[in-house]
């Protein structure tokens, strides 16, 4: 039989009752994954040949919330979420997922039934299966969509995985943490309606607050000789733009690969620039600029401004590999921005993280709380559509996202949970705050409000343990 283990006819006529059941016959009846879903369970599909057949586990996508989600009896309504495994930063964004699934259970679930969680792993040649991270963004992301029946995806990552996500699924609701480019506003019709909602939704604030920070502190530090390093893509080709519409003699240099990269750096070594901007959707490209630049003496002096993407537990690690005067002197050189965070729900939300990872420094993983408010969109949008919808579908739960920026306040998290439930229940919106600010979204676009978020400077730590705002007496700056 193939790939595909089958189920024996006897067993189909004890579950009896749904689409592909009862008899050989009507398993030959069946026209869609959701129906193979109903009846047998968690990852079973609709084969070519009209059978209900068990997919093949997906290596992945092996860790669940709970960890036994594939085995279940009782079914429940399971989201998923894309992280690159390698990246110590992109798994404390899995855990926050998992941490906010954890919490909507605790609080009871809606109407009977909880939630799960699959998390799948986008690193580049997972296993030697030769995927690069953006294909297995985009196939994972399919997996979620047609095998899991996911409803909704926390992730991709990047704005680039982000827009190939989008353009290679057909249904399911993305809802980003981390992809800042304001190029994938145009991806989808403006304006939105309740009738026709989007699939792509950010927790990240876009980078038109970022380029004016950026700008601002530069100004204000009285930079006058800035030269930008920028990575081909998305993110990159969008905060560039942004830039030099701020600063129109901005002079940048552009690459792709490692190797361009190289060159880039080479090429920059010898101009004159006393700041050098650089932007990345890859800290390994970040880590690899400073620490050639480090040990280049003509790069003595010059100091580094990085982007938030940079902006994370993972970089400091990388930097911590060279000798300690090195990095020393190269740290006390390097600022950066980031998304600012509720000051008050984000304590919370650490303190509660820390509970149960253990993870002491949560401003080190950037786009946690942006990855914890995701999930808790996304639990709300399932609530919706539970109610208004009669079921939980991608269509529901975009249109429930609609509701979330006015009516009854409420700060995501479990002790809250009840007052969503019994709100969308009645059809009402709610007025969520978020770890990362007020989750305030425009109707017409729904990108999130800037009047809601913001953009702050942070500098390293002068023994490199952590990231700091750059006002921060405690930092030792």
């Amino acid at each position: 039989m193939g790939a595909f283990e089958r189920r024996g006819v006897l067993l189909v006529l004890l579950l009896g009752g749904a689409a592909c059941t009862l008899t050989r016959a009507e398993q030959d009846d069946c026209r869609s994954n959701a129906e193979c879903r109903a009846a047998f369970g968690l990852g079973w599909v609709c084969g070519g040949d009209g059978l209900c057949a068990q997919a093949p586990p997906e290596p992945r996508c092996a860790s669940t919330e709970p960890a036994n989600l594939f085995r279940a009896e009782e079914p429940r309504i399971v989201l998923g979420t894309l992280v690159d495994g390698s990246l110590s930063t992109q798994v404390a964004r899995g855990n926050a997922v998992r941490l906010a699934v954890m919490d909507a259970n605790n609080a009871g679930g809606v109407e009977g039934r909880l939630f799960g969680l699959v998390t799948c792993d986008i690193r580049d040649d997972f296993e030697g299966d030769g995927r690069t991270r953006a294909d297995a963004a985009v196939a994972m992301a399919r997996y979620l969509e047609d095998v899991v029946g996911a409803p909704v995806v926390v992730g991709p990552p990047s704005s680039e995985e982000a827009e190939r996500v989008l353009g290679e699924t057909s249904q399911v609701v993305l809802i980003s943490p981390s992809a800042t480019s304001p190029a994938l506003t145009a991806l989808e019709p403006i304006p939105a309606t309740d009738e026709a909602p989007g699939r792509l939704w950010r927790t990240a604030p876009t980078d038109e607050e970022q380029a004016r920070q950026i700008v601002a502190d530069l100004t204000g530090r009285g930079v006058t000789d800035a030269y930008a390093l920028v990575q081909n893509g998305a993110y990159g080709d969008g905060l560039l733009t942004l830039l030099t519409e701020l600063m129109p003699d901005l002079p940048s240099v552009r690459f792709s690969t490692s190797g361009q990269l190289s060159a880039a750096v080479d090429l920059v070594a010898n101009e004159p620039a006393r700041e050098l901007l650089f932007i990345s959707s890859n800290t390994e490209d970040t880590i690899d600029f400073l620490t050639a630049a480090v040990g280049d003496s003509r790069f003595d002096g010059r100091r580094f401004f990085l982007t938030d993407a940079a902006a994370n537990q993972d970089l400091l690690a990388g930097l911590g590999a060279l000798p300690t005067a090195q990095r020393d002197d190269l740290i006390a050189r390097i600022r950066g921005t980031r998304p600012a965070n509720d000051a008050r729900l984000a304590s919370a939300f650490a303190s509660r993280y820390r509970i149960e990872f253990g993870q002491s420094n949560i401003d080190a993983l950037s786009f946690t709380s942006h990855a914890y408010d995701a999930a808790w969109l996304a639990l709300y949008g399932a609530v919706w559509s539970t109610f208004q919808e009669a079921e939980v579908t991608p269509l529901g739960v975009a249109r429930g996202l609609r509701h979330v920026s006015a009516g009854v306040p409420v700060d995501v998290g479990e002790l809250s949970w009840e007052t969503v439930v019994e709100t969308f229940r009645a059809g009402e919106g709610v007025d969520v705050t978020g770890a990362s600010g007020a989750l305030d979204y425009d109707p017409r676009t729904e990108e999130r409000s800037e009047g809601g978020q913001s953009f702050e400077i942070w500098v390293v730590s002068p023994d490199g343990a952590q990231l700091c705002p750059a006002t921060e007496l405690a930092c030792g700056t």
